[in-house]
């Protein structure tokens, strides 16, 4: 009895994967009526179940090549796994040109229908689009920013010291204006704890946890995305690429206040920072 090739045998022991394909044979063009193809399969299933050998289906002569004729013994010296490729090649050569046949290279697909020979202008958002920006960036917008704060907001000038640093902070944290802590929550508005910071030191899990009364967050104190939220608690989430400097700039001046025992308002510190960083876009671009 021949020996049936490696990938054959690992498909016969899952049958309900052939029962799949004897329904698949019937939608291939060029099979056989369903009596028939029903009738050749169970036969054919019978004998394969039982070890025999030959051809796992037959096609009726002429029909176009299906996934069940790839499905047969090595009896016949050609490698099986051959001829999947074969057929996987073939059908996704085909795929290939069906697609791309009916397919206006030139075209422009948007979102929304508009009539483009009513626009007499067009417009660009610059951000990774027509200006690409290096690392560098965010040194120089904290620079400027820390600068506006102590030169137009009378920030003390010790506040100079303090360098951007590139790895303390990652788009997508939270900060709590109330309590000036910056941290990581996740989708289900569970704080990370570990992840909590005051200024540039890590806040203690147990203090995090007496706070808020435990690790999880309420949805209503979680402000919008512009933290102007009404509620006792506002949360700002930072996701822009320029909210990497604002979010070291605003740890840097909460580590210089508590340093030096100055007593601030912490939502007056964050909308300071807010602005001059803002700010800062302007004198970047002069």
């Amino acid at each position: 009895m021949t020996t049936l090739s490696c990938p054959l045998r690992s498909l016969l022991k899952h049958t309900d994967c052939l029962r799949r394909a004897a329904v698949s044979r019937h939608v291939l063009p060029g099979s056989p009526q369903r009596s028939l193809g029903a009738s050749l399969w169970r036969r054919n299933f019978r004998a394969l179940s039982h070890g025999a050998t030959g051809e796992l289906l037959s096609l009726q002569s002429g029909a176009k090549t299906s996934a069940a004729s790839a499905c047969s013994s090595s009896s016949d010296g050609q490698d099986v796994t051959q001829k999947l490729w074969s057929v996987y090649t073939e059908t996704k050569r085909q795929t290939e040109v069906m697609s791309t046949s009916s397919v206006d290279p030139d075209t422009i697909f948007a979102n929304n229908e508009m009539s483009l020979r009513d626009i007499e202008i067009y417009g660009f958002d610059y951000d990774y689009t027509l200006a690409f920006y290096s690392s560098h960036l965010h040194t120089l917008i904290f620079n400027i920013a820390r600068d506006i704060l102590i030169t137009n907001h009378r920030y003390p000038e010790g506040l100079r010291k303090y360098e951007y640093i590139p790895d303390f902070a990652v788009r997508g944290l939270h900060y709590d204006v109330q309590k000036a802590l910056l941290m990581k929550i996740d989708a289900f508005h569970y704080i990370q704890l570990g992840t909590v910071y005051r200024g540039l030191d890590p806040v203690p899990d147990e203090e995090v946890i007496a706070m808020y009364e435990g690790s999880h967050v309420p949805l209503e104190i979680m402000s919008d995305f512009y933290g102007k939220s009404t509620h006792e608690h506002t949360m700002k989430q930072f996701m822009d690429i320029f909210s990497l400097p604002e979010m070291t700039l605003l740890s840097c001046v909460n580590d210089f206040f508590m340093r030096h025992n100055i007593d601030y308002e912490p939502v007056h510190l964050y909308k300071d920072v807010k602005v001059t960083v803002f700010s800062s876009h302007s004198h970047v671009c002069e």
